[in-house]
């Protein structure tokens, strides 16, 4: 519940126009049902697959993002592609999707009130199906986890390419900043050499000063090779 309490307030954050709004869930088989009616209960409309293609249909016009659309509140979502009463009073829509990729654009970028979830055997597939939406689109941005389990956080801060990994915080509210994790506030996310920038860190006053480094003679503390490369030499042979 907690879980699916931040998920909501960072979706709904400005109309979901943060680039930090969660934009994919990857829910574990064993709490699926159980997750889905936690976001139910915030605010989350699940879509059938007739109404998930008339939004797909009114999203995205000629492969881009309609931006007649994006941004805006439910209640125009749901007129737009005349997804009915019941969709028009919810906070957000959620998207069952099963792959990543220009076949499905639910997968990408939607600067909208759409939250695209999939499901996964074990944690081993949801960190294969994280890195499958990355490489369509986001890399180098920021993934969040939901956990308990600190070992499953290192894991999959070792095993995809973003810069930031939030545990158990709502994105749009952290990523920027915040007086509860240390990052520093920005409105300017690094993604490094992942999504072409220059830093992987969040852009801040640090990156504005201009350092001088005086430079003076030490002692020389020169390796031997052996000290290099001797590992690499036993396993490889020189």
């Amino acid at each position: 519940a907690a879980s699916a309490r931040a998920i909501s307030a960072s979706k709904t954050y400005d109309n979901s126009t943060s680039c930090s709004s969660e934009n994919a869930l990857v829910i574990l088989d064993r709490v699926y049902d159980e997750t889905l009616a936690a976001l139910a209960a915030e605010g989350g409309h699940l879509l059938n697959s007739d109404q998930k293609n008339a939004l797909e249909g009114v999203l995205w016009q000629g492969g881009k993002l309609n931006r007649d659309l994006i941004a805006r509140d439910i209640p125009t979502l749901a007129k737009a592609a005349a997804l009915g009463d019941q969709a028009s009073r919810a906070k957000f829509f959620l998207i069952e999707e099963s792959d990543a990729g220009p076949s499905h654009p639910f997968s990408g970028e939607k600067l909208s009130l759409v939250l695209t979830i999939y499901r996964a055997g074990d944690f081993d597939a949801a960190i294969e199906r994280i890195n499958s939406i990355l490489a369509y689109q986001g890399k180098g941005h920021s993934c969040g986890i939901h956990t308990g389990d600190p070992e499953h956080a290192r894991k999959l801060a070792a095993l995809i390419p973003v810069a930031r990994v939030l545990v158990n915080q709502p994105h749009a509210l952290s990523h920027g900043g915040s007086f509860e994790n240390a990052l520093p506030f920005t409105q300017s996310m690094g993604c490094g050499t992942w999504g072409g920038n220059s830093i992987s860190e969040n852009l801040n006053y640090r990156h504005f000063l201009n350092l001088t480094n005086l430079v003076t003679k030490i002692p020389m503390d020169k390796p031997a090779e052996d000290d290099l490369f001797g590992d690499h030499w036993e396993k490889f042979g020189k």
